[in-house]
């Protein structure tokens, strides 16, 4: 090979391998000038969707940090010591779905919503209608069978996956709502 044909080589890689470097750093210095304002959106839209299911806590809330039951992400308590808001996780028919449960200082669920999923349109999301949610709504011990003393939840026909995986989620937020100290 000559030394034109080694130009004609490396001067194209060559600059491929500076346009590259030059729209890393471009997404680099992006990301680091949104990245705190996604992260404060997020944590408004979190301390909203908090507020919906516990109201009295007035939309001021502090993370606990405490061991975590299976399937609990995280846990918060209103700053007003109005109640808890668990953020809990389980698998649903298209994927993981995340619920929100809000529970009083009397261990009452006050609000329950899906915050995240990947269910079927129309099939799954059944399960994740305000109308559906707010059986919940008062309960203290929640049940899939007939036993005394608690409440029977129904699944909704046709998402009975999806409808299980929030039960199991609002289920694993009062064992830890107890497991914290909660309902004593």
């Amino acid at each position: 090979m000559k030394i034109s044909e080694h130009k004609e080589m490396i001067a194209p890689t060559l600059v491929l391998f500076l346009i590259c470097l030059v729209i890393t750093a471009a997404l680099a210095g992006t990301y680091q000038v949104t990245k705190p304002i996604i992260d404060e959106i997020n944590i408004k839209n979190a301390n909203i969707a908090r507020g919906e299911v516990l109201p009295e806590g007035e939309g001021a809330f502090t993370k606990i940090e405490t061991e975590l039951s299976t399937g609990i992400v995280e846990v918060y308590e209103a700053d007003n010591k109005a109640g808890y808001v668990f953020t809990a996780e389980d698998k649903g028919f298209g994927g993981k779905i995340t619920v929100m449960v809000g529970v009083d200082s009397n261990g009452e669920i006050t609000g329950v919503k899906v915050t995240g999923h990947t269910e079927t349109p129309g099939l799954g999301t059944k399960a994740m209608t305000a109308d559906y949610l707010s059986q919940y709504n008062g309960e203290v011990s929640i049940t899939r069978t007939n036993e005394p003393d608690k409440t029977q939840i129904d699944a909704v026909t046709g998402a009975t996956v999806s409808s299980n995986a929030i039960f199991r989620a609002v289920d694993a937020s009062l064992a830890q709502y107890k497991k914290i100290g909660g309902g004593r």
